[in-house]
């Protein structure tokens, strides 16, 4: 449990990075810059640490994991041009919808049952409305786009946790964080290309750095703690990412919190919480 905690700390503050960068660079040449840092990091941890590593017996085995980190790749993308188009408050309201999927997976898929499912998903779908009501009076309006980005990231994000699950019964933490953070470099890099969208200077200290690093921490402690539960416990403890996002966007990017959005995220968290006890 700890574990999760500590993640979610660290993606709060990766939160606000991402916030200050993708403001004035664009979102691919953020993402392949911080991957190549983070697939570093993580390759000089495997040779330094780990004398016995098991990759792929099977080819189904070989496919399972590629497929759950293209999905996982996928998610951050979408995830860092909606925060791009969008205020950190629409960000956690979709981040939370995303506990409703993994709770509806393992309750009918994997037969962990919560006890309070029906009032659980019901609330969340009831505070994720009212959002959604009263984002439509908001000063500032936020297109289509930005709304499927942040949907997509959210089922993205799901499928990959849920993914994961089942991979660390097999693979090692390190491991899977590594191949992950590759991938997101292969995918985001190819897009970059295929845009003809020019890459950052690698060599200039700015806050990617301190993003790769929080980020390859997040991811680490998210994973140990994932191993040792199960995907609805680590998308409920990450909830309280969702609280330190808030809190810091308040105080460090001056966002407006709305009463209206704090009650919303309040309703939903509380949902997320039913289906978690």
């Amino acid at each position: 449990m700890v574990y999760l905690i500590l993640s979610a700390l660290f993606f709060a503050f990766n939160n606000i990075l991402w916030k200050w960068v993708v403001a004035v660079h664009l979102p691919l040449q953020v993402i392949v810059k911080r991957s190549i840092i983070t697939s570093l990091i993580g390759g000089v941890v495997l040779i330094f640490n780990y004398d016995d590593l098991l990759f792929y017996n099977t080819i189904q085995q070989f496919a399972f994991v590629n497929l759950t980190c293209v999905i996982g790749a996928l998610g951050l993308v979408f995830m860092v041009y909606g925060i791009k188009q969008s205020s950190l408050s629409i960000f956690i309201h979709y981040s939370l919808f995303g506990a409703i999927v993994t709770a509806s997976y393992l309750y009918f898929i994997e037969n962990i049952i919560p006890k309070n499912y029906a009032i659980g998903v019901l609330c969340l779908s009831l505070g994720f409305f009212v959002f959604l009501r009263n984002q439509r009076h908001d000063k500032k309006k936020f297109n289509i786009s930005t709304h499927r980005y942040l949907f997509i990231m959210s089922m993205c994000f799901s499928a990959n946790g849920i993914m994961q699950w089942y991979n660390l019964k097999t693979y090692d933490v390190v491991f899977l964080a590594v191949h992950q953070e590759l991938t997101v470099l292969i995918i985001a890099a190819f897009l970059l290309y295929f845009l003809k969208q020019s890459p950052m200077v690698f060599f200039k200290l700015d806050y990617i750095i301190v993003m790769a690093l929080l980020v390859f921490a997040a991811v680490i402690t998210g994973m140990y703690g994932l191993k040792t539960t199960n995907p609805f416990i680590a998308s409920i403890v990450s909830l309280t990412s969702s609280i330190f996002t808030m809190i810091l966007a308040v105080y460090v990017l001056k966002e407006r919190f709305r009463l209206s959005y704090i009650i919303s995220m309040f309703m939903v968290i509380f949902g997320a919480w039913l289906l978690g006890k």
